[in-house]
């Protein structure tokens, strides 16, 4: 008689699920890569792993010496994804109100702001030198949620504070957001500005390809030139504005962190 058991096949014959596709990159950080000349994917012997440090510490050390904001650009888009899977694995079960994106956010501006503290010494170099700085920023959150979730009562020993805003945090949370959008119009109005500034065909060329999503090859051919030349177009056109805006806007900003820290430093940028 017939065994009622399924017999299960060796571990070697079984069908697996496919591995997960590796996500298309951006175009801009192609476009840096190429610029740099970095390879787009892993070589033969290399992993994902190995190829995302390579390529960040290269990255930022270019960024550390010529200060080119689309460098910085395809870095933060590099770094980002894994740079927040990181912190989220770091804060565990004990997030709270801590956000993992915006703390990574928070270590990128500090690498935009402070690049030469930076040291390419090995491939993983800025793997390191980025967990450390989120992984710092990270304790002080938990220290400050830690402060905000108690109140040290001299006789009864703690309290949990009323997380539910009062007037004050609700105007204040107000304030931040009007703060925030006057921000964000300037900085589009500061866009809006540079774009006007470049020729008639890189202004056409960038709104080919980023209003109406035209592929190179297709915006290409609106404009009469081959993908190639399409894609260095669309590059330059980029790096122009992104220039206008890090002279008109990030690189203020910059210097006003650095006077918040040492005025004298600040002297120095200004001068």
């Amino acid at each position: 008689m017939p065994s009622s058991k399924r017999r299960t096949q060796p571990l070697a014959l079984q069908v697996l699920e496919p591995l997960p596709r590796r996500p298309r990159l951006p175009s801009l950080l192609l476009e840096v890569l190429a610029a740099q000349g970095l390879d787009a994917a892993p070589g033969p012997e290399e992993g994902e792993f190995s190829w995302e440090n390579r390529t960040a510490t290269r990255l930022m050390a270019a960024y550390r010496d010529t200060r080119d904001p689309q460098v910085f650009e395809a870095l933060h888009r590099l770094s980002l994804p894994s740079l927040e899977r990181w912190i989220t694995s770091l804060l565990g079960r004990s997030a709270g109100s801590l956000d993992a994106r915006e703390l990574a956010q928070d270590a990128l501006v500090n690498v935009y702001l402070y690049p030469t503290g930076f040291r390419d010494e090995h491939p993983g170099s800025f793997r390191v030198w980025v967990r450390t700085i989120a992984g710092n920023l990270v304790r002080r959150g938990m220290a400050r949620a830690q402060r905000g979730s108690t109140s040290a009562l001299p006789e009864h020993g703690s309290e949990l504070a009323d997380p539910r805003e009062g007037p004050e945090g609700a105007a204040q949370r107000a304030e931040q957001h009007a703060d925030l959008r006057r921000a964000w119009t300037l900085l589009v109005l500061m866009y809006l500005r540079a774009y006007e500034e470049l020729a008639a065909r890189d202004r056409e060329a960038l709104r080919l390809v980023e209003v109406e999503r035209l592929g190179y090859l297709e915006a290409g051919r609106s404009l009469g030139v081959g993908r190639s030349n399409m894609k260095m177009i669309v590059f330059r056109a980029r790096r122009r504005i992104a220039r206008r805006l890090h002279l008109q806007c990030f690189e203020p900003l910059r210097a006003a962190a650095v006077a918040s820290i040492d005025p004298q430093t600040a002297l120095r940028h200004v001068g």
